[in-house]
Order: C-alpha cells, then sequence, then structure tokens
C-alpha cells in the first residue's frame, strides 16, 4: 500500500479537484451535437442537448459561491432553453450555505461521492494486466460505462460522448479480454492528474484491472510531471482508491434539479 499523502492540504487538495473538474468540463466540449460550455468568473456549466435527461452531463462547477448565486437565474435559462430536463451543481460538503440556497431553489441532493486526493511521489507502476492499452478508444470507454452503471439501454454516456475523440491530453487506458472490460481516462490540469470514466464489468470484477490501469495513469502522471491526483469515488470504487493511497477530502454533493414529470 502508499504511504499516505501529504504533499498538499485538505484547502489545496480541494483546490486542485475542483479546477480539474472544472476544466474537463471544456476538454469534453463539443462531445456531442450541440454540447457546449458556459464560462462565467467563477464557475463553467456544461450544457448537452443530446442527454437532456442526465444531470451529470448537465453540471455546474463553481469555485466562488457568490458567482453562482449571481449568475443562477442565467443558468436555469440556459438549460431551460436546451430542453434540459435535469442539471446539477457539484458542492462541497464544507459550503452549506450554497446547498441551502439550491435548496431553495428545488434542487435535490442526488448523490454524494467521496472528493479523494493523492501524492503522486511514491506511486510504484505496476505489471501491465491482460489486454493492457494506454491508447484506448474513447467510444469503446463511453460504451463501457454505459454497460457498467447501468445505463446501456439508454446510452447516456454514448449519446453525451459520440462525438469525442482523442486527444494529445486525454490518455485512456483499457484492459481485460479483447482490451475492452475495464477503463480509466486521465486528464492533467496544473499540477494534478485527475482520474475519470473509471469502470470494470461485472464479469472482470476481482482481477485486479481497475488497480493496475490506475497505477500506470498516476505513474505515467508524475512522470508528465504531476504532483497529485484528485477524483470523486463511488461507494464501490473508494476501496481500491484506498489501497492506492487516496485519502478523503470529504463529500462533493450533486445537487439536482429535475423539470417536473409532464
Amino acid at each position: 500500500m502508499i504511504a499516505p499523502m501529504a504533499y498538499v492540504d485538505d484547502a489545496e487538495g480541494w483546490r486542485r479537484l475542483i479546477a480539474s473538474l472544472a476544466q474537463l468540463s471544456n476538454v469534453l466540449e463539443g462531445g456531442s451535437e450541440g454540447m457546449h460550455t458556459i464560462d462565467r468568473d467563477g464557475l463553467v456549466a456544461t450544457v448537452t442537448p443530446a442527454a437532456p435527461e442526465r444531470s451529470i452531463v448537465n453540471d455546474v462547477v463553481y469555485w466562488d459561491a457568490d458567482a453562482l448565486a449571481d449568475a443562477y437565474d442565467d443558468l436555469g435559462a440556459a438549460y431551460r432553453a436546451a430542453d434540459i430536463a435535469a442539471w446539477t451543481v457539484w458542492v462541497p460538503d464544507t459550503d452549506t450555505a450554497t446547498a441551502e440556497l439550491l435548496a431553495d431553489r428545488g434542487h435535490l441532493l442526488d448523490s454524494d461521492p467521496e472528493a479523494m486526493v493523492l501524492d503522486l511521489e511514491a506511486v510504484e507502476r505496476p505489471s501491465e494486466p491482460e489486454g493492457f492499452t494506454a491508447n484506448g478508444d474513447p467510444q469503446a470507454m463511453t460504451r463501457l460505462n454505459d454497460v457498467v452503471y447501468g445505463m446501456a439501454e439508454l446510452g447516456m454516456f454514448t449519446a453525451a460522448f459520440d462525438r469525442l475523440e482523442r486527444r494529445d491530453d486525454m490518455h485512456l487506458y483499457m484492459a481485460g479480454d479483447g482490451g475492452a472490460q475495464a477503463c480509466v481516462m486521465a486528464y492533467d490540469h496544473e499540477d494534478d492528474c485527475s482520474i475519470w470514466f473509471v469502470a470494470t464489468l461485472e464479469e472482470a470484477r476481482g482481477k485486479g484491472y481497475a488497480g493496475a490501469l490506475m497505477g500506470h495513469a498516476l505513474a505515467d502522471g508524475r512522470e508528465r510531471g504531476r504532483t497529485t491526483s484528485t477524483l470523486q469515488a463511488t461507494d464501490m470504487g473508494r476501496p481500491v482508491y484506498e489501497r492506492l493511497g487516496y485519502r478523503s477530502l470529504g463529500e462533493i454533493e450533486l445537487w439536482e434539479k429535475r423539470r417536473p414529470a409532464a
């Protein structure tokens, strides 16, 4: 097991996580027809008309709570204009004032993944798992995430990112039978290597694919000069990340507003 991270304190860990989350919105812009971002001082919002029912791809990331409050009505109008049925705001659990503001405006707490951070200095590169590639296909990644997260029939990720292409700053790892049973994506922003789209098919779990892919992604990130890694962990993923040495910063809440059913 990797030693606990000590490179940055909680405040800097949160800053890096939010900054990486916000920058990813711009990286994924144009991933499907009409998908775009709204950039304001203090926040960035993603609008994805191809997946109007899924708030995770119609999300707002802010680093200035006052800016979010000032822009709230404009954001709501933009989502209505794009016929988005559900949108959400990422809120650190320490920002109770913003959570209360959103609750007063009809948002409900949808989920609260764990915000986590890791010092990359002590990361060790593992052996390559079966079917390993560090040059995965974005469309295979989105299809895999739809299956793993129970959205295969809806095709949410596939629809939201059907135009997503490889980029030099997007590092996509896959493994398993045929190289398509597990995936991890890493993205660098400033000093942080953020981790996204971690998924393993049910029949391939227990073989260490996720940990091995993460290990390669993190070792590569360190070699590119990154000093930390951040991510948001589900209950299923958290034990894997803890074994790799990530530590919790707290919960990052998703406050969703959904249009009433007709």
